[in-house]
C-alpha cells in the first residue's frame, strides 16, 4: 500500500491513536474469518503481538495479545522441527530471506503435535526499518474442512466433531454408511459418473431427513454424529432401512438407474476416555465387518463390542503416542527390486516397521491398514520419506540409478500442501528427484480420479517417478492404468503365485504386460518365492522389475547393506569368470 492510497483512506480525518483503538476489533475481524487458520502480528518494537483467538485456545497459548510471543510458540513446535524453524526466523528476522514459509509441527493444549504451515513477513517502514513482523499459521488438522466432491463436511471437521463432545462429555452416536459395489459402478461408468454417484448419495441424505450432521468420511463412506439425547437407536434403524431400499431400487443418477448395494454401522460413544482416533477407527472396523458379512441390516454395537479387542486398540493409542514421541519404536526395511533380466539390485522399497515397548516387532498387518486411515499418518509418512532419502543417499554413491520407492498414503494426498511438502524434504536433503520412485498405495486409490491424476502429473513434471501399486487388487483396474500418468505398475502377488501352471493368470498377467507395454510404462513383478517363478515369468512376458522374498525379505538398512555389497561381489566374480573364460578359449 502506498502513500497515495493511505492518504485515500485516511482522508486526513482519522488520527493514528483512534487507528490504534479500533486495531484490535479489526484484528479479530479478520482472524475469526477462517477456520483453521490463524494470523499475529507483532510490534517489533515493543515485542508485543496480537494472535488469534482460536490459535490461543487451540494450542493454550497465554493470551491473545502476548509479549516475546516468538519465545513461547518456539516452545510449542516439535524438538525435531525446532532447529529448522528457528533458522528460517533467524533469516527472515536478520534479512538473509525475503519471507518465513515452512512446514513442522506444533504441540496443542492436548500435548499433541498436529501439522502446521507457517508463513510470515517483516513490515518495514519508510527507512527500511522493520516494524511489525505479521503472517499466517495453518492447522492442517482443521482445514479443508468441505469435501469438494459432495459439498459435504469433510473428515477432518468430522474428527474436530467428535472432539468437542468428548471435551463437552456429551453421548453421541457415530453412524456410517457404506457402498459394497461402488467399484463396480466406477469400472462400468467411470470416476467423473462415480463423483456424481457420490454426490446425488449426500444431496438426498441431507435434504432426506435431518438427523445431525452428515460429513463424508473417506472413499465411499459416509458418517454422521449425532446427540444421543435426540435420537434414539430404533430411529437410526428405520432410518437406515429406509436408505438402503431407496438406494437399492429408487437411484437415479444422469438419467441412468442404478442398484447400490449399501451397508451401515453404528456405535454408541458414552466413554470420553477414548481418543478421537480409536472411535474413528473402531467404527470403520465395525463397518467393514457389516460389509464382508453383508449384512442388510444396520449394525449396531457399544464399547461392550470391543472386549477383547482392547490389546488392538491400545496397541493403536501407543502407536499414535509414539509418533508424537518422536517416532518412537519406528523402523524402516527395505525389500530389494532387481533387474528382471539379470537379477542385479536396482533399488529398494521402504516398508515400515514398529516396535512395541517391550521392543518386540509387530506384524505390519496388525497395524498398517488401521494407521492410514489415521490422519497422524501424514506426519509418519513424512518421517518416513526423509528417513528412506537420508538411507539412500550412500548407495547413490555407488550406484547413481539406485532408486527408493516410497509409500503414500490416503491421509497424504489428502492434503493440498502434500506435493510442495515432498519437494521441500528433496530440496532440503538434497536428494535428487529423480532417484525417488512414489507408489501408490491401495486406500489411494480410493481418492477422486482427477485429484489422483494432478498428484501424479505435478510429481512427474518435478522429476520424480511414480509407480501403481497392487495392481489387480481391490480398486486397481485397466481404467486407472490407461488413466493415470505412473511410470511403472507393479503386480500383486496374487497374480502369480502358481502361474507357472495356472493358465487363467497366465492370461490374464499377459493382457495387462501388454497393455502396460503399448501406454509406455514398465512393470514390476511382487511376490516372486522360487528361482522357477522367476524364470518362466521372464521367459513369457515383458517385465522389467522383480521383487519378492525369493531375492530377499525386507531388511534393516545396516543389513541391507550388507546384502548390496555381498550381491555386488558375487556379479564381479561372475563377471571375472567369464572374463578368464572368454581368454581360455
Amino acid at each position: 500500500m502506498n502513500m497515495a492510497t493511505l492518504e485515500a483512506f485516511d482522508d486526513g480525518r482519522m488520527q493514528k491513536d483512534k487507528i490504534a483503538e479500533f486495531f484490535p476489533e479489526i484484528f479479530q475481524l479478520f482472524s475469526d474469518n477462517s477456520y483453521g487458520k490463524y494470523v499475529y502480528i507483532e510490534n517489533i518494537k515493543t515485542g508485543y503481538s496480537f494472535w488469534s483467538q482460536e490459535a490461543v485456545d487451540y494450542f493454550g497459548l497465554p493470551n491473545a495479545i502476548m509479549k516475546d510471543a516468538g519465545d513461547i510458540w518456539t516452545e510449542h513446535i516439535a524438538p525435531q522441527d525446532k532447529e529448522t524453524f528457528m533458522k528460517e526466523l533467524s533469516d527472515v528476522m536478520e534479512g538473509r530471506i525475503a519471507a518465513f514459509d515452512l512446514h513442522y509441527r506444533a504441540k496443542n493444549k492436548e500435548g499433541r503435535y498436529v501439522t502446521c504451515s507457517g508463513k510470515g513477513k517483516l513490515i518495514r517502514d519508510g527507512s527500511g526499518e522493520p516494524v511489525f513482523f505479521a503472517g499466517t499459521i495453518i492447522n492442517h488438522e482443521m482445514g479443508n474442512n468441505v469435501d469438494p466432491v459432495t459439498g459435504l463436511y469433510s473428515r477432518s471437521h468430522l474428527m474436530s466433531t467428535m472432539r468437542n463432545y468428548i471435551i463437552n462429555e456429551k453421548p453421541f452416536y457415530i453412524f456410517m454408511v457404506g457402498i459394497r459395489n461402488f467399484f463396480d459402478i466406477n469400472s462400468a461408468y467411470g470416476y467423473k459418473f462415480g463423483n456424481s454417484v457420490l454426490k446425488s448419495i449426500a444431496e438426498y441424505a441431507v435434504n432426506y431427513k435431518n438427523f445431525g450432521t452428515l460429513f463424508r468420511a473417506e472413499g465411499t463412506k459416509f458418517a454422521y454424529i449425532v446427540d444421543m439425547e435426540s435420537n434414539s437407536k430404533e430411529e437410526f434403524e428405520a432410518y437406515y432401512e429406509e436408505l438402503r431400499v431407496h438406494f437399492e431400487k429408487n437411484m437415479i443418477v444422469e438419467g441412468n438407474h442404478l442398484t447400490l448395494d449399501i451397508c451401515g454401522a453404528m456405535m454408541t460413544v458414552s466413554d470420553f476416555s477414548i481418543d478421537i482416533n480409536s472411535i474413528y477407527n473402531s467404527a470403520l472396523f465395525v463397518l467393514q465387518k457389516a460389509k464382508e458379512e453383508n449384512a442388510q441390516k444396520l449394525v449396531v454395537v457399544n464399547a461392550d463390542y470391543f472386549e477383547g479387542k482392547e490389546r488392538h486398540l491400545k496397541m493403536l493409542s501407543d502407536i499414535r503416542n509414539c509418533i508424537s514421541e518422536g517416532y518412537k519404536g519406528f523402523v524402516l526395511h527395505y525389500q530389494p527390486i532387481v533387474d528382471a533380466q539379470t537379477e542385479n539390485i536396482t533399488g529398494m522399497e521402504a516398508l515400515i516397521r514398529w516396535q512395541d515397548r517391550t521392543g518386540k516387532l509387530v506384524p505390519p498387518g496388525d497395524f498398517i491398514p488401521w494407521l492410514e486411515q489415521d490422519p497422524i499418518y501424514y506426519d509418519l509418512g513424512t518421517w518416513i520419506m526423509r528417513r528412506a532419502i537420508m538411507d539412500t543417499r550412500p548407495l547413490l554413491q555407488i550406484q547413481p540409478g539406485f532408486t527408493v520407492n516410497v509409500n503414500l498414503a490416503y491421509p497424504q494426498l489428502q492434503r493440498p500442501e502434500f506435493k510442495e511438502m515432498v519437494e521441500q524434504i528433496l530440496e532440503q536433503e538434497n536428494f535428487p528427484v529423480e532417484n525417488i520412485k512414489l507408489e501408490l498405495t491401495e486406500r489411494c486409490k480410493l481418492l477422486d480420479q482427477d485429484t489422483l491424476r494432478n498428484a501424479m502429473i505435478y510429481f512427474k513434471a518435478s522429476g520424480m517417478q511414480t509407480a501403481l501399486d497392487d495392481f489387480g487388487t481391490g480398486y486397481s483396474a485397466l481404467n486407472l492404468m490407461a488413466e493415470l500418468p505412473v511410470d511403472q505398475i507393479k503386480i500383486d502377488r496374487s497374480f502369480v503365485v502358481g502361474i507357472e501352471t495356472d493358465l487363467p493368470k497366465q492370461s490374464l498377467l499377459r493382457a495387462i504386460t501388454g497393455c502396460a507395454r503399448e501406454l509406455g510404462k514398465n512393470v514390476c513383478v511382487e511376490g516372486i518365492e522360487t528361482s522357477q517363478m522367476a524364470a518362466f515369468i521372464r521367459a513369457h512376458f515383458p517385465v522389467t522389475n522383480f521383487q519378492g522374498y525369493y531375492f530377499s525379505k525386507p531388511l534393516p538398512i545396516a543389513d541391507f547393506m550388507d546384502f548390496y555389497y555381498s550381491q555386488s561381489r558375487r556379479r564381479e566374480a561372475e563377471q571375472e569368470r567369464e572374463h578368464v573364460m572368454k581368454i581360455m578359449g
